[in-house]
């Protein structure tokens, strides 16, 4: 059935125009002048909101297999929906980890089943399975763990680490890292444990700046020598991020992300949150949070993504040492980032860039991105002046919490469409 959505401020290159657009069989139709008199069966009035791309979720931790308590793709594909999230890339380190062809396999059915929005997955690279990097097919990346998070993916020789970027650059395979080294952190550990530490306000001490800056520059050594696609997820501090900065200067295919968490708290939120706002790579420093920002101003960050990682509450009231890492976030990233753009913080067009624009282009995610003519008709409507209040309890991830409860922001998801149907 066509999907007439009228009366709806449209974003182009440049600016927003006024715009009716006609979905049919999954793709944008016809985009026209609010006069023409396009056919269709059902018409939408959006009000005069603003349409923009649904976003993309490049980073993304639905939990199954093995941690569905924790998430599963029917609620964390709610949540995306319910955040203006169309489209997600799911992360490898499930239980078992998706290191085979078969895992890969079996993921995409679970999420095929049960999914309300579209999905990609990201493969892992572990140090038995290289045959299985040199042919997999259909995954967004191959992701590398170069310090331990959740899940049995770490990778520390660096022999592995040259063999897997070989092995992409060969394959122009994106190499996905979480740059964090695992050394520096067992020696903090360590040290923090002799000396009695056991709170969340010293996660940022453990998983320190030197830990991703060390991380980032091995990552960047090798690369140098094999020139295969890297990016950095979640780069949280100035020392990483002037290290990307100047290794893009040399036109290296190098690109990062930053997340909302890293964007909009520091480590102070851990004395308020504790375990709540525990999370790899740490909470850091107002000055790590403003360089980040700088980033996002000056190109360097090329996109932003969630790192949606739930855990439950009885697991996250375990003491410090034992409380597992990651918060929940794919419901709340647009609407923070809309907050943003009211505070004039960043533009709007800045946001559609790094949330649908860039992942859409780097992980080759065909006709998604942006509104055009013959592109998939994966669409949000907001609404700039809507001002709400974040709460717990009302989310749609299974965990149902979220590190910026009470938080009241201004600008909201409205209406949400995948592939021509509305959703929300």
């Amino acid at each position: 059935m066509a999907l007439l959505l009228d009366n709806c401020l449209v974003m182009t290159a440049s600016r927003l125009v006024p715009k009716q657009l006609l979905l049919e069989n999954g793709k944008i139709k016809e985009i026209a002048d609010l006069n023409a008199k396009l056919p269709s069966l059902k018409r939408i009035d959006c009000e005069g909101k603003i349409l923009m791309p649904g976003l993309i979720d490049a980073h993304v931790h639905f939990r199954v297999p093995g941690s569905e308590h924790k998430e599963d793709w029917n609620t964390g594909s709610r949540a995306a929906i319910a955040g203006g999230v169309t489209t997600v890339i799911d992360m490898p380190n499930n239980n078992p980890s998706c290191t085979t062809i078969e895992a890969l396999a079996e993921k995409n059915r679970i999420a095929k089943k049960n999914s309300i929005c579209n999905y990609a997955f990201h493969f892992g690279g572990s140090n038995e399975n290289m045959e299985a990097l040199k042919t997999v097919e259909g995954a967004a990346s191959f992701k590398v763990f170069m310090g331990s998070s959740t899940g049995n993916l770490l990778i520390t020789d660096e022999s592995k680490l040259s063999e897997i970027f070989s092995i992409a650059k060969k394959r122009d395979a994106i190499v996905t890292i979480h740059a964090e080294d695992e050394d520096t952190i067992l020696e903090n550990s360590e040290s923090a444990k002799s000396i009695g530490w056991k709170h969340a306000r010293y996660h940022s001490k453990i998983r320190s700046n030197e830990a991703e800056a060390t991380a980032i520059k091995h990552a960047l050594r090798i690369q140098e020598k094999t020139g295969n696609k890297i990016h950095f997820c979640h780069v949280s501090t100035k020392e990483g991020l002037k290290l990307v900065r100047e290794a893009k200067k040399q036109e290296r295919p190098i690109t990062c992300e930053a997340t909302p968490h890293h964007l909009f708290l520091d480590e102070s939120a851990t004395e308020k949150l504790g375990n709540y706002a525990k999370m790899n790579p740490s909470l850091k420093s107002r000055e790590d949070v403003n360089a980040l920002w700088k980033g996002i101003g000056d190109g360097t960050i090329d996109l932003i993504a969630t790192d949606h990682a739930p855990h439950t509450k009885a697991e996250k009231d375990k003491p410090y040492w034992e409380a597992p890492s990651g918060v929940p976030g794919i419901e709340t990233m647009l609407p923070l980032l809309l907050d943003a753009v009211n505070r004039e913080k960043i533009t709007l067009h800045r946001v559609a860039e790094l949330c649908c624009k860039n992942p859409a282009k780097l992980y080759s995610l065909e006709n998604r991105g942006d509104i055009r003519k013959g592109m998939h008709a994966d669409l949000t409507l907001i609404d700039l002046g809507k001002v709400h209040t974040i709460k717990n309890g009302t989310l749609q991830t299974k965990c149902n919490w979220s590190p910026f409860a009470t938080w009241k922001l201004k600008g909201a998801v409205e209406k949400v469409f995948v592939a021509g149907r509305q959703v929300l």
